[in-house]
């Protein structure tokens, strides 16, 4: 009888093993009729990205409109040429990138056409992330490894390194960027590969940005409504602890916006499910309705609600800088810029071998001055330029820099810089 049972036993785990490799096979076997290879490749960086080309991964979400879904670092911040190709094809189709997230590591990219798309759009779970030990996997190129799958568990939901993500052991390499992170239960795609830990020893940590937060830009986007997340010129306290709690450290936002005070908790928004437990849950919330909104907060002890409104962060797409000799010069993107005090302008790239970097100009240097001239205009930079360019005469450039020393924070240097090449870079301001 044991001897009958044991074999019964083994029989069914035998079947269920089959199973579940079944499963996983057809799982992955419909991902790779969604899911795309994206290279990338960028001229001229803005601070956030480097120059170069790069292959990663992203999925189709939208065969009506033509819309793929990646990562933003995938396709860059900075102007770059893009093309992306599916499974078993051989050419690469150039793509518009249609939205670039400022907050989120998410971008939606545009196949040229009219025509819906005669294949398969990936299924998003928009609802709660999946629950730790889920089963996962992911779906890439690492290391130019074409339409790779790797498989693991949630292991956990994160905003200690940024943006909220979903922690996964499932192998995320270079390569898998913003290929689909795919539920093994439902099919579903949970998130978007996003990164990794790369310290000596870890065993992998990896992180995914959560499909919650890009179904909401993706269904705003659907409907013609702005989903850009607000400008925030406000800094929350770092929850250490995991007490789950957003407490205003320090604002400078206009009284006419909304009259946020250093030490408020924000519980909730008005009209939206779920508590404000982390930066990214208000930014969710508010997406789609900054001209008016209501927000619960709790100061000294006691509830209130604060109306007001936030304008968006102007589009990645629009950005603009200027590039001369080998200096790629454009505004500052830090939210608590207002806390620094620096100048308007930072030099964002420069060409090595080029005019600039003869002239020691150095990334993260702020633009003081011109000629001694404060400018806080880019059409008006640009034209400075272009005189001097005219008159083949030099520029002054004064400007301000981290110094290394310890008794300072901030050194000061002035470089006279020969005006070659004067382009803009990105959008026509």
């Amino acid at each position: 009888m044991f001897k009958k049972m044991s074999m019964l036993w083994l029989g069914s785990l035998a079947l269920a093993q089959t199973g579940v490799v079944a499963d996983d096979e057809d799982v992955f076997k419909e991902a790779l009729k969604y899911t795309v290879k994206v290279e990338t490749r960028v001229d001229t960086p803005f601070f956030e990205d480097q120059k170069g080309s790069f292959n990663a991964a992203g999925f189709l979400v939208d065969a009506e409109r033509r819309w793929i879904m990646t990562n933003a670092h995938v396709v860059a911040r900075s102007p770059s040429h893009v093309s992306v190709a599916f499974h078993e094809e051989e050419t690469f189709h150039p793509v518009e990138k249609f939205y670039v997230d400022p907050y989120l590591d998410l971008a939606i990219l545009k196949l040229p056409g009219e025509t819906k798309l005669d294949r398969p759009v990936a299924s998003l779970e928009c609802g709660s992330p999946p629950s730790i030990g889920h089963p996962v996997g992911a779906l890439g190129h690492p290391w130019g490894l074409f339409f790779t799958g790797t498989r693991g568990v949630i292991s956990g939901i994160t905003d200690k390194v940024g943006a909220e993500f979903l922690q996964t052991d499932a192998p995320i390499n270079e390569g898998n960027s913003g290929g689909p992170l795919i539920s093994m239960k439902s099919t579903k795609v949970v998130g978007i590969n996003t990164s990794s830990v790369s310290k000596i020893g870890d065993q992998n940590t990896n992180f995914a940005t959560p499909i919650k937060y890009a179904c909401r830009v993706l269904q705003l986007l659907q409907t013609g409504q702005n989903p850009s997340p607000p400008q925030m010129p406000v800094l929350f306290l770092i929850d250490l602890d995991d007490t789950n709690q957003l407490i205003v450290a320090s604002t400078n936002l206009g009284t006419d916006l909304i009259g946020l005070q250093q030490g408020d908790k924000i519980d909730s928004v008005v009209g939206e499910t779920g508590p404000i437990q982390n930066e990214s849950h208000l930014i969710h919330a508010l997406r789609g309705h900054l001209d008016k909104f209501t927000l619960q907060v709790i100061r000294d002890g006691k509830s209130l609600e604060l109306s007001g409104k936030l304008n968006p962060i102007p589009r990645i797409t629009d950005r603009v800088g200027i590039s001369v000799s080998g200096v790629l010069i454009a505004p500052w993107g830090i939210r608590d810029w207002y806390e620094l005090k620096l100048p308007r302008f930072m030099v964002h790239y420069v060409e090595a071998g080029s005019v600039g970097d003869n002239e020691k100009i150095q990334v993260g240097d702020s633009l003081v001055a011109l000629d001694g001239k404060e400018i806080n205009d880019l059409k008006e930079l640009f034209a400075h330029l272009q005189a001097a360019q005219t008159k083949a005469s030099g520029v002054r450039m004064k400007l301000k820099r981290f110094s290394s020393l310890d008794d300072r924070l901030y050194d000061y240097l002035e470089r006279t810089l020969t005006v070659e090449e004067l382009k803009y870079i990105g959008a026509s301001p």
